[in-house]
């Protein structure tokens, strides 16, 4: 079980109990570079951002998400911007299966 910062958003605390649900091993507040992640997920290469009531900073976040793939530290960045927790279990499962299918392609399609 992870141990949440106490700092964390409600936001952030749905998606922690989603990727839980899941049976997802997480790191909160993952350090990479300069960066900190809000979840990371080592055994897909993907960090998941809680994008907050008002949104990040779209140029800030471009940057960031550039670095971050560029360093070859992550291979999918997840942005959550909603707040329920029905709506963002929904997003976390969609965009997690469809990375699970593109790992399927890039397997089959390089054998």
């Amino acid at each position: 079980m992870n141990i949440l910062p106490k700092d964390y958003t409600p936001q952030e605390q749905i998606i922690a109990e989603c990727l839980t649900e899941f049976g997802l091993r997480y790191d909160p507040q993952y350090e990479i570079g300069p960066y900190t992640a809000d979840f990371y997920i080592p055994e897909i290469d993907t960090v998941i951002e809680a994008d907050g009531r008002h949104g990040h900073l779209q140029k800030r976040d471009r940057k960031r998400d550039t670095y971050l793939i560029e360093q070859g530290s992550v291979e999918h960045i997840i942005h959550i911007k909603e707040f329920t927790k029905g709506i963002i279990k929904e997003i976390l499962w969609q965009e997690l299966n469809k990375l699970e299918q593109i790992e399927r392609t890039t397997k089959i399609s390089g054998s």
